[in-house]
């Protein structure tokens, strides 16, 4: 995933940037440093974190280090990064179902924390790759 990910930012971004970085994924394939479809465990993938490969690459890179997203931590690349154990940057108010029961579990607002709930997301924030 973060490969695949990689590559589709690089043509995204397009110019000598663009292809300076697809240059770098395509040695990557050449050597063996990584595959598009890498083989690793469910719990590296999901929890414990992948620092080989891409997610290595775009971890020391100085074109990418400090633009990545929190699923990028200490421990590499792992879907559930920041999301273990904990609610940091997560915060919900969730119908109870007291009043009506099928709006029971229903989330009705979202926010980083309790003083910045919205009902609308249309105006969240979000990651992005430039930073």
């Amino acid at each position: 995933m973060p490969l695949a990910g990689l590559m589709a930012k690089f043509v995204e971004l397009g110019g000598y940037g663009g292809q300076g970085g697809l240059n770098a994924v395509e040695t990557m394939l050449k050597n063996g440093t990584d595959e598009l479809f890498a083989l690793t465990t469910v719990g590296d993938f999901l929890f414990r974190g992948i620092k080989t490969g891409a997610a290595e690459w775009m971890m020391i890179n100085g074109l990418t280090s400090n633009r990545l997203p929190p699923v990028f931590r200490e421990n590499g690349f792992a879907l559930f990064n920041g999301k273990q154990d904990t609610s940091e940057n997560e915060c919900y108010q969730v119908e109870t179902g007291q009043e009506d029961w099928e709006q029971h579990t229903v989330i009705t607002k979202w926010g980083k924390d309790s003083q910045s709930l919205r009902e609308d997301l249309s105006e969240a924030k979000t990651c992005t790759w430039t930073g």
